[in-house]
């Protein structure tokens, strides 16, 4: 796998690039949910629909969670695009041993209040109007890992036109807490319950 190698320069360039690209290409930026900072690391679980995806939980990061940013990307995208590394962002290996190794340095850095992990637990970019969502299974072992000890947070970001030629894109989140049976299928329903609330929320506008 490839660590992540989060240097001052990276971090600083891409806080910088996320405000500047949001602005310039969104009519504008809405962020909708209320965030509890109880002193834990995060664990932000997305939607995986565009190239946008990143850089709009960086520049979220910085607005709400203002936790140390780190992302989970497919080792073969991450080689493609290896300035990412600076910023955070680290690989895994599907179907392979590697994994295991992926899943166990993302739960070290779990571990430490400061920290936050961004996962797209689709495993690859969907489109937008994915209404049943399949997770892999890596968030299960996760959180059976951490035993609690981490503040996990949904995000599914939605974007509209209208009558305008750029779009608005609306950032929604909400607090998860899990119960003491751990179960990707339960997880993986209650966010897919949850975006249907985002998209209900877009359509009542």
């Amino acid at each position: 796998m490839i660590k992540a190698n989060r240097t001052y320069l990276g971090v600083r360039f891409f806080d910088l690039y996320a405000k500047i690209q949001l602005k310039r290409y969104f009519r504008e930026v809405n962020v909708i949910g209320d965030f509890e900072d109880n002193g834990k690391p995060v664990l932000l679980i997305a939607n995986h629909f565009s190239w946008w995806d990143g850089f709009i939980q960086v520049w979220l990061n910085k607005k709400i969670f203002k936790r140390k940013l780190y992302v989970m990307m497919l080792e073969e995208q991450l080689r493609k695009f290896m300035i990412l590394n600076k910023g955070g962002a680290f690989s895994i290996r599907k179907n392979s041993r590697d994994i295991a190794e992926s899943l166990a340095y993302t739960t070290d850095l779990l571990k430490q209040k400061e920290n936050m992990i961004l996962i797209f637990p689709q495993g690859e970019i969907q489109t937008l109007y994915t209404h049943d969502f399949v997770f892999e299974k890596g968030v299960e072992y996760i959180l059976k890992k951490l035993n609690g000890e981490v503040q996990i947070v949904f995000n599914v970001n939605l974007v509209d036109y209208f009558s305008y030629k750029k779009p608005s894109l609306n950032i929604y989140f909400t607090p998860y807490y899990v119960g003491n049976k751990i179960d990707i299928v339960t997880i993986q329903q209650d966010f897919t319950r949850f975006a249907h609330e985002c998209i209900k929320n877009q359509i009542e506008k």
